[in-house]
C-alpha cells in the first residue's frame, strides 16, 4: 500500500497537474483507450498521470486527470443536421473534435445523431447572421437619398432607374462596395444643368421680343421703317454662338468600337474615368490607370471588372493618349 502511494506520489511529481489538466469522470462500460482517443493521447500518458499500473483495472466513476486546457461550455448550441459529422461540426466553429467529444460525452468521434443538440465550447466563433437586404423605396422628384442599413449602391441604382456607374460618378466613390450608413448620395449631376439652362434662355427671349415689336408696328402705318429695325436685331451673329459651344462640350473619339466622351475625364482613386460608348450605344465607364498602364470598363450591371493590360490595338492608342496627357 506504501509502495502504491509513494509511486503515485512519485508519478506526481514527473507530471505536475497544473491549470493545464482536466479532470475527466470515466462512464460505465468506458476503458482507458477509449477516454485516450477522445482526448487525442496515449494510453500510457493517462497511466502515468494517473498511477495506473493496469489499464484493464478502471472503475466506472472514477475521475482521471487529462491534459489540456479544461474546456468550458458557452452559450452556443449547433442541432446536428443530417449529413454532418462531428469534424465538419468542430471547423464550422473552429474548435477541435476532441473538445465536442468532451462537453458533450461523445465516446464515438465518427458518430453523431442527426437532431442532437450539442453544446459548444466557450471559445467557439459563431458564424455571422446572413446578410439582408433592406429595400429602397425611391422618393418621386428626390435629388438625394441617405444610405439605411443593409442597402447596397446597386439596389439604389435599380430603385431611382440610374446606372450604377452613374451613382459611382456623380458621387465619386472610390470604392462603391464599401458604402457607409448614413452617406448621402447624390441623384443627379447639378454642374450639369446650369449651363444648358443659362444659355438657352437668351436664345428664346431675343427672337420673342424681336418678333413682338414687328407686330405692334403694323398696324402703325405712318413708320414703315421702324417696324424693319427690330427684325436686324432678331437675327445677331451672337444668338447662334450657345448652339456650337454646346456642341463643341464633348469631345467624342473613336478607339476601335468604342466612342470616348474625351472631354469629360475625371480622377478617381488614382485612376482617370471617362464616360464611354459601345458598338451597341450602350452607356458605360472606363478607366485607366496611367502608372499601372492597365485599362478597366464597368459591365451591364455598372459593376467594375478587373483590371488589365490593354490587348488590342485600339486599346493600347487609348491607354497611350490619355497617359501622355498632364493630368
Amino acid at each position: 500500500m506504501r509502495r502504491t502511494a509513494l509511486a503515485a506520489l512519485l508519478l506526481t511529481a514527473w507530471f505536475p497537474l497544473s491549470a493545464t489538466a482536466a479532470s475527466v469522470t470515466v462512464r460505465s462500460g468506458e476503458t482507458l483507450s477509449d477516454i485516450a482517443n477522445r482526448y487525442g493521447v496515449s494510453v500510457g500518458t493517462l497511466m502515468r498521470m494517473n498511477g495506473i499500473r493496469n489499464p484493464d483495472l478502471v472503475q466506472a466513476g472514477s475521475r482521471l486527470q487529462v491534459p489540456g486546457p479544461t474546456v468550458t461550455a458557452g452559450s452556443g448550441r449547433h442541432r446536428v443536421n443530417s449529413g454532418e459529422t462531428l469534424s465538419s461540426i468542430a471547423s464550422r466553429y473552429q474548435v477541435r473534435s476532441r473538445d465536442l467529444m468532451a462537453l458533450n460525452n461523445l465516446r464515438n468521434a465518427n458518430h453523431v445523431e442527426v437532431g442532437q443538440t450539442l453544446r459548444l465550447p466557450s471559445n467557439a466563433v459563431m458564424p455571422r447572421p446572413a446578410f439582408k437586404p433592406v429595400a429602397v423605396t425611391p422618393i418621386p422628384g428626390a435629388t438625394e437619398h441617405t444610405v439605411a442599413k443593409g442597402q447596397t449602391l446597386t439596389q439604389i441604382a435599380k430603385a431611382y432607374k440610374l446606372p450604377v456607374a452613374s451613382l459611382i460618378s456623380i458621387n465619386q466613390l472610390s470604392d462603391p462596395n464599401k458604402v457607409e450608413v448614413g452617406t448621402r448620395l447624390y441623384l443627379t449631376d447639378p454642374s450639369f444643368k446650369t449651363p444648358i439652362t443659362t444659355q438657352a434662355q437668351p436664345a428664346t427671349t431675343k427672337p420673342v421680343q424681336a418678333k413682338a415689336k414687328p407686330v405692334q408696328n403694323k398696324a402703325v402705318q405712318t413708320k414703315p421703317v421702324q417696324a424693319k429695325k427690330p427684325v436686324v436685331k432678331a437675327k445677331p451673329v451672337e444668338a447662334a454662338k450657345p448652339k456650337q459651344t454646346l456642341a463643341k462640350s464633348a469631345d467624342w473619339r473613336t478607339y476601335g468600337p468604342l466612342q470616348v466622351d474625351w472631354g469629360n475625364w475625371q480622377a478617381m482613386g488614382g485612376s482617370q474615368v471617362v464616360p464611354t460608348l459601345n458598338a451597341q450605344g450602350q452607356a458605360l465607364y472606363l478607366a485607366v490607370n496611367c502608372s499601372a498602364k492597365k485599362i478597366n470598363a464597368t459591365g451591364a450591371d455598372g459593376s467594375w471588372k478587373t483590371w488589365e493590360a490593354p490587348k488590342n490595338r485600339f486599346e493600347k492608342d487609348l491607354v497611350k493618349d490619355r497617359c501622355q496627357v498632364k493630368v
